[in-house]
């Protein structure tokens, strides 16, 4: 009898931690040490290379500033099975198209990060889940 009174609260707590395993985390880092969200630029241009990899895919995006200098904008999105959930694969962009995003530019000084709230393809139509949450949704009405 005492060895059941020692083994249940044991078996107790050992299903409370088993328990507590199978609860997915939903937290992830913050953007905020890397991307100022108090600025919104716009950016425009050629589209070099798609990685479509965890932990976050990366758009590299070839742009021409007013100077005539060429800048390789990086675009971190979240994570690819986020995307996935929203159409996107590692096909959603080519080298050689043209795109427009809007977004939080880095924070780093001298380098061209954003954040992107969205990203339109050369005719002005927004890809659904472009924004940083993945949860774009022209149709809302969202920024």
């Amino acid at each position: 009898m005492r060895r059941i009174l020692f083994l249940l609260p044991a078996a107790v707590v050992a299903a409370t931690i088993v328990q507590g395993l199978g609860v997915p985390v939903g937290a992830h880092h913050s953007e905020a040490p890397f991307y100022d969200s108090d600025k919104i630029v716009e950016i425009r241009g050629v589209v070099t290379s798609w990685v479509f990899r965890n932990p976050h895919p990366f758009l590299h995006v070839e742009v021409t500033d007013e100077k005539g200098a060429k800048n390789d904008w990086a675009l971190e999105f979240v994570g690819p099975v986020r995307l996935i959930k929203v159409g996107w694969s590692a096909k959603t962009f080519v080298p050689g198209e043209l795109v427009s995003a809007k977004g939080h530019p880095s924070r780093a000084e001298g380098t061209f990060g954003l954040s992107p709230l969205s990203v339109s393809r050369a005719d002005g139509k927004v890809i659904p889940g472009s924004g940083r949450g993945g949860a774009f949704a022209p149709e809302a009405g969202q920024p």
